[in-house]
């Protein structure tokens, strides 16, 4: 009873902070949080699975995985650190020439040592502005061997400033359309994706930030949606073998629930999701399910649902910016993922260090490493691609 009546009140909170001076805005802001609250507490809860964490060389490699690059133009920092300037532990924030380097670094030891289809699981740039596509897309563009996939995620699409309204959603459609224009179409999704290489798999990407989002409490709400979960329960009534699930929010809670913060991670509809993925998983011993996102820049490993079905699920850290999980402070490690099947047909995660965001500031480009062996999916052309 304790735990059911310490989130409610925490949550109350949180909604007060974000209304005070503007009364007006306080009755919608607590039945928000209450909403979110009663649909995410569904949610099923992580179990820890630190196993799922294994080294490249235990691995058939599916695909390479970054998350969280928030790339921004010219002179500005990631706009979070104005907000919580304590998750950075150095003296002075990231520049944009600082994620930018370091950004070209990750990719270039992707293009010399890992799977070429590198999937983005969103928050790809920090605000969504077309002007930060185009420095992402020409960083990109210096690494031609590797072929991309994205997902959006809430500084995408849903980001507004705070105490900036978006009651039209005008800011929005702004962002959707700069996302169209770069990343890929948002009505695409679920996109699914065999895998042509050395095993058989299928890697499905998932927009999880459907819910329109208006003001800032709600910029960062997850949800995956009618129509699109209800396509993609169509997509695996056709597919066998392991997938690969990939999306931006948390489908899962911890067992607390009691930090407000978390309620506001998590897709408002992720049991509904673990339900679908669920049937697909009892449906054959061989389709192992893996969950990955990025979100909350903390390394998770673990498994949720059911016992006799259970889905692997792995939160990724931010490639640019680093882990907090351990100390809730960012530890400015870069680090990119590779994710791909063991030897018993099970998902497994290898992570790589590139190096320290800090460290990478005097770095210099490098000359284009060698093309590795093909092991990844078709190769798409969606950066910079004309939406459909």
């Amino acid at each position: 009873m304790l735990d059911r009546l310490r989130g409610p009140a925490s949550l109350v909170a949180l909604s007060a902070s974000f209304a005070l001076g503007r009364p007006s805005a306080t009755l919608p802001a607590l039945r928000l949080a209450f909403e979110v609250g009663r649909r995410v507490r569904r949610a099923p809860v992580l179990r820890s699975d630190p196993t799922r964490l294994v080294r490249a060389d235990e691995l058939v490699e599916i695909c390479s995985l970054v998350s969280d690059t928030h790339v921004t133009v010219e002179g500005r920092a990631p706009v979070e650190f104005a907000l919580d300037p304590g998750q950075w532990p150095w003296r002075a924030a990231p520049t944009s020439d600082d994620l930018a380097r370091g950004l070209t670094r990750v990719l270039a030891d992707i293009a010399a040592r890992s799977a070429r289809t590198v999937i983005w699981c969103g928050d790809e740039v920090d605000t969504g502005s077309t002007a930060e596509w185009r420095r992402l897309n020409a960083i990109a563009r210096g690494f031609p061997q590797l072929a991309h996939r994205m997902v959006p995620g809430n500084h995408d699409i849903n980001f507004n400033a705070p105490f900036v309204a978006d009651y039209d959603l005008a800011r929005r459609a702004d962002r959707e359309s700069a996302f169209h224009a770069h990343a890929g179409s948002l009505a695409d999704f679920p996109i699914v994706d065999p895998i042509i290489g050395d095993a058989p798999a299928t890697v499905i990407l998932l927009d999880s930030c459907r819910y329109r989002s208006t003001h800032l409490l709600s910029n960062a709400i997850g949800m995956f949606g009618d129509l699109q979960l209800a396509r993609l329960e169509n997509a695996l009534a056709h597919l066998r073998g392991p997938i690969l699930v990939i999306g931006h929010h948390h489908v899962w809670r911890d067992a607390a629930f009691s930090q407000p913060d978390a309620w506001f991670n998590t897709a408002i509809d992720a049991d509904r999701l673990v339900a679908i993925l669920q049937t697909y998983r009892r449906r054959g011993r061989d389709h192992h399910v893996m969950i990955c996102h990025g979100h909350r820049h903390a390394l998770a490993s673990g498994w949720i649902g059911d016992a006799d079905a259970p889905l692997a699920v792995v939160g990724l850290p931010s490639t640019t910016l680093g882990d907090k999980s351990a100390t809730g402070q960012l530890d400015g490690m870069m680090r990119y993922a590779v994710a791909g099947l063991r030897a018993d047909g099970t998902w497994g995660i290898a992570l790589r260090e590139v190096g320290s965001l800090v460290a990478a500031t005097q770095a210099r480009s490098h000359a284009q490493p060698a093309i590795p062996p093909n092991r990844s999916l078709r190769a798409y052309a969606i950066l910079d691609r004309a939406p459909r």
